[in-house]
C-alpha cells in the first residue's frame, strides 16, 4: 500500500485510489521540494501498480492547495543571480515535468477540489484529466502569479487557454483574479460542481466512468484559437492590455505581462511537451529580473514576517472611542467591520481604547494618538498610530513611541487594532511617523523631481535614528500603502538596485 508523509491514500476494491494531500505542520498545502518528492512518489505508484486503475487527488485540509512555498520561490530568485539558464530550467522546471507525467498517465485522473486551488494547486488540477469542485465560494480557483511579478511555470499558461479559451485564460493570467465554482463550470474549467458531502463520491464516479480518456489538446483534431494582436506602439500586446485596462506604465515596469503573453501566443503553436519547456525558458528569464525578486520578498516573505508581530497579542480593548475633529468616518466603518464597538467618550472605561485624532487625551481608557500629518509629533511615552488607506496590495499601519509607553497596554491595543483591520504593522521608535513624512514628501515633490529618490533617502535617515525600525518592514509598509510601486520593492530595495 502506498504510504507518504504528505498524502493520506486509500485504495478500494474498485481500483480507485483516493490520495488526499495533508502536509503535516501546515495550515495549508503548498508545493515545496518535499511536496514535489511526494507527488513524484505518487505518480510512480500509480504508473507501476496494476491494482490502481484510477486516481483521485483531493485534500485532507479545508483547502486544496495554495500554490508554491514562497520560501522555495525565494531560493529560485536567489539562485537566479548565479545559476546558468540550464541549471535554473532544471531547478524551477521540476514541477512542470511532474505534471506532464501525471497528465500522460494511461489511467483516469480526477482532481476533487474541496477548497481553494491557487497557482500550483490549480496547475495540478489542470494536469488531471477531469475536475470536480465543491459548491462553496471559498473554493476559489486561480493563477495569481502576476501579483508576484511571475508567471505560472508548471504548464498553467499552456493548459488554461487550451481548456477555457484564450480570452478567458488571458484575463485570468494577466489580472490574477480567481473564479468561483459556478463560473469555473460555466467556462469549462471544471466538469461539475457538487455539494461537499458528495465531492469524493462524484470524483470516484468520474474516475470509474471518465468523460475523456485524455486531455483534449492531445487529440489529433485539436486546434488552439488564434489571438488577435495590434501593437502599433512597438508592443505587440498593446491591444490586449487596453482591453483589460492595463496601463502602459504598468506593463513597462512589470515584465511578467509580456512574459505571460509570450508564453501563450508562442506556446499554443507547439505540442504540449515543447510548450511547457518553452514556458519554463520564459520563466527562467523572468525570474532573473530584479522585479520578481523584489515582489516576492516584499509582498510575501517580508510581509509574512511583519504580520507575525501581531501574533499572540492580548489587549482588553474591544470598544473604541475616537476624539478630535479629523475626518474619521472611513476609519469608523473599518473598525466596525473589524468587530470593534465604537462608543462615545462619556462611555469610556479604563479598558477601552481611545484614539486621539487631533484632540486632547482622555482621562480614562487606553490612549493612542492617531496621526495623519507628518508635522504631528507625539509626546514622550505616548503611542502613535498611522494607518494607510487600503490599496490593491493591502494596508499598512505604523505604530511608534518616543521612549517607553506610559501606558503599557497602549502598544498592544494598537497592535490589536492593526491585526483586526488586516493591516501589516511597522514598529518604529520616534516622535514622528515615518509613513506620514514619506506620504507628504511624495505628494509635495515638484514636477521633474524624483520623489522616490527623496523618499528613499528620508527612509534611510529615519531608520538610522529609530532603533526598532526594520528596513524590510519599512519596504513592506511603503508598498502596501502605495507610496512605492511593487516593482521597486520599497525604499531600501529601490536604493540598493539604484546605487
Amino acid at each position: 500500500m502506498f504510504t507518504d508523509p504528505n498524502f493520506k491514500a486509500e485504495l478500494k476494491s474498485d481500483g480507485v485510489m483516493v490520495a488526499a494531500i495533508d502536509m503535516p505542520g501546515r495550515s495549508m498545502n503548498v508545493f515545496s521540494v518535499d511536496m514535489m518528492n511526494s507527488l513524484e512518489n505518487l505518480v510512480n505508484e500509480v504508473e507501476q501498480n496494476p491494482d490502481i486503475r484510477a486516481l483521485v487527488i483531493t485534500s485532507a485540509k479545508s483547502t486544496f492547495l495554495a500554490g508554491a512555498d514562497l520560501s522555495m520561490i525565494k531560493v529560485f530568485t536567489e539562485r537566479a543571480a548565479s545559476d546558468t539558464d540550464e541549471q535554473l530550467h532544471d531547478l524551477c522546471g521540476r514541477l512542470g515535468c511532474l505534471f506532464l507525467r501525471l497528465e500522460q498517465i494511461e489511467k483516469p485522473t480526477v482532481a476533487a477540489l474541496n477548497g481553494l486551488a491557487l497557482g500550483g494547486g490549480l496547475e495540478l488540477a489542470l494536469a488531471c484529466r477531469q475536475r470536480v469542485v465543491v459548491n462553496d465560494d471559498r473554493a476559489v480557483l486561480g493563477l495569481p502569479e502576476i501579483k508576484l511579478g511571475l508567471l505560472p511555470g508548471a504548464g498553467g499558461t499552456q493548459r488554461l487557454p487550451r481548456l477555457v479559451g484564450n480570452d478567458t485564460a488571458i484575463h485570468m493570467l494577466l489580472t490574477g483574479q480567481p473564479v468561483y465554482p459556478k463560473k469555473a463550470l460555466e467556462i469549462g474549467l471544471v466538469d461539475t460542481v457538487v455539494e461537499a458531502n458528495r465531492l469524493i463520491a462524484e470524483a470516484r464516479k468520474l474516475a470509474q466512468s471518465p468523460v475523456r480518456t485524455k486531455a483534449n489538446w492531445y487529440n489529433d483534431d485539436f486546434r488552439a484559437e488564434d489571438i488577435s494582436l495590434d501593437g502599433n506602439d512597438g508592443n505587440p500586446y498593446r491591444s490586449v492590455y487596453e482591453r483589460l485596462d492595463i496601463q502602459p506604465d504598468t506593463y513597462r515596469h512589470y515584465p511578467a505581462y509580456d512574459a505571460i503573453m509570450d508564453c501563450v501566443t508562442k506556446g499554443l503553436k507547439m505540442p504540449t511537451e515543447k510548450a511547457v519547456s518553452w514556458e519554463m525558458d520564459v520563466f527562467v528569464k523572468l525570474i532573473k529580473d530584479r522585479v520578481a525578486a523584489n515582489m516576492v520578498r516584499t509582498l510575501f516573505l517580508d510581509r509574512q514576517r511583519a504580520q507575525k508581530q501581531t501574533a499572540g497579542v492580548e489587549s482588553p480593548a474591544e470598544r473604541i472611542a475616537i476624539i478630535g475633529h479629523s475626518d474619521t468616518s472611513k476609519l469608523i466603518r473599518q473598525l466596525e467591520k473589524a468587530q470593534f464597538d465604537i462608543i462615545s467618550v462619556d462611555e469610556l472605561t479604563d479598558d477601552d481604547l481611545v484614539l486621539i485624532a487631533n484632540g486632547e487625551s482622555a482621562h480614562k481608557g487606553i490612549p493612542v494618538r492617531l496621526i495623519t500629518a507628518s508635522s504631528t509629533p507625539i509626546a514622550d511615552g505616548e503611542v502613535g498610530l498611522w494607518l494607510s488607506p487600503k490599496t490593491t496590495d493591502g494596508q499598512s499601519a505604523e505604530l511608534f513611541c518616543k521612549g517607553q509607553p506610559k501606558d503599557s497596554r497602549a502598544l498592544n491595543a494598537a497592535l490589536k487594532v492593526t491585526r483586526q483591520l488586516g493591516a501589516t504593522p511597522l514598529l518604529t521608535q520616534h516622535s514622528h511617523a515615518l509613513m506620514a513624512i514619506l506620504t507628504e514628501t511624495i505628494q509635495l515633490a515638484a514636477s521633474g523631481d524624483n520623489a522616490l529618490d527623496k523618499a528613499a533617502q528620508i527612509a534611510s535617515d529615519y531608520v538610522e535614528t529609530s532603533s526598532k525600525a526594520d528596513p524590510d518592514f519599512v519596504d513592506v509598509a511603503c508598498v502596501l500603502a502605495g507610496l512605492f510601486p511593487a516593482w521597486s520593492g520599497g525604499p531600501f530595495k529601490y536604493r540598493e538596485q539604484n546605487s
